[in-house]
């Protein structure tokens, strides 16, 4: 565990270090998954998993949860649709103890993270959404054509200051020669065990996916389970309908019973002429 300061200025001990990653490539395979709760992040701080990534807008929960993890936040485009908004969430996020962030965003938006010396990491490969200029959702860099283009792009991102990158859905003997030659720590997501840290996402791995990628893989079946509390709790309220419905709720173990005689004072003082109130203050 590494002492650190984080640049919010308050001291921590993270497991991994940016330092730390960069002298491991090449070395020993690291995992990254994703968490956006504080329940998700505990588990897999708990299970040993060395990297968590994270929206920017749960990062403080995943933090708290997971404090000694290497947490990347993810500046999504969609919550962060100008520069300004970029630069806001990105000082907002390592003020909350970030360790890195993640873009997808042009290279002049890792070149401005970078010149703060934010550990920036972008994406190549398919980019979800932007796979509309590759024909959809497809494998990038099958043919020597577009394995060339990836190299391009991954010395664009070292040239703008990134750290590492995220490389999905490209072929494993293109990450394994490209990882030879860029000092980016790559983070694969369906490209196989060519980078240095493999990441899927944690409803894949925990089986709560109804239908997962092709490149995830289940190591558990959580979504079985889920259908059987959603099962109990259907008919847990179908029953209290029909209890209500007939008449057989509530139980009398449930309901407030009063003692005979005060029963009977009560229905005979509500049998006398005067105002219920007028006997009840007297």
């Amino acid at each position: 565990m590494r002492n650190i300061f984080t640049f919010g200025h308050r001291p921590a001990q993270r497991n991994w270090t940016v330092a730390d990653l960069r002298a491991n490539k090449g070395k020993l395979q690291l995992t990254e998954v994703t968490a956006m709760n504080g329940e998700q992040a505990a588990r897999a701080a708990a299970a040993g998993i060395d990297t968590i990534v994270t929206r920017a807008q749960t990062l403080k929960e995943v933090r708290d949860a997971a404090p000694n993890t290497f947490v990347t936040a993810a500046l999504m485009l969609v919550d962060h649709p100008t520069e300004a908004d970029v630069l806001k969430g990105a000082m907002r996020a390592m003020d909350q103890g970030a360790d890195a962030l993640y873009t997808t965003r042009s290279l002049d938006t890792i070149r401005m993270l970078a010149d703060l010396d934010f550990p920036v990491m972008g994406h190549v490969g398919l980019v979800p959404p932007y796979s509309t200029w590759i024909g959809g959702l497809r494998a990038y860099g099958t043919t020597a054509e577009e394995a060339l283009k990836l190299v391009d792009k991954f010395r664009a991102m070292e040239q703008a200051g990134a750290f590492a990158v995220e490389v999905e859905l490209v072929p494993q003997q293109v990450l394994e020669e490209i990882n030879k030659q860029t000092s980016l720590i790559t983070f694969s997501i369906g490209s196989g065990s060519g980078g240095d840290v493999t990441f899927l996402f944690s409803e894949d791995i925990c089986g709560e996916t109804k239908e997962p990628p092709r490149h995830a893989h289940a190591y558990g079946n959580v979504r079985r389970l889920q259908e059987q509390i959603e099962g109990e709790r259907m008919a847990a309220l179908s029953a209290f309908q029909s209890a209500v419905r007939d008449g057989s709720f509530p139980y009398d173990d449930v309901s407030i019973s009063m003692k005979p005689h005060e029963l009977e004072a009560f229905r005979a003082r509500l049998s006398e002429p005067a105002p219920l109130g007028t006997q009840l203050e007297g």
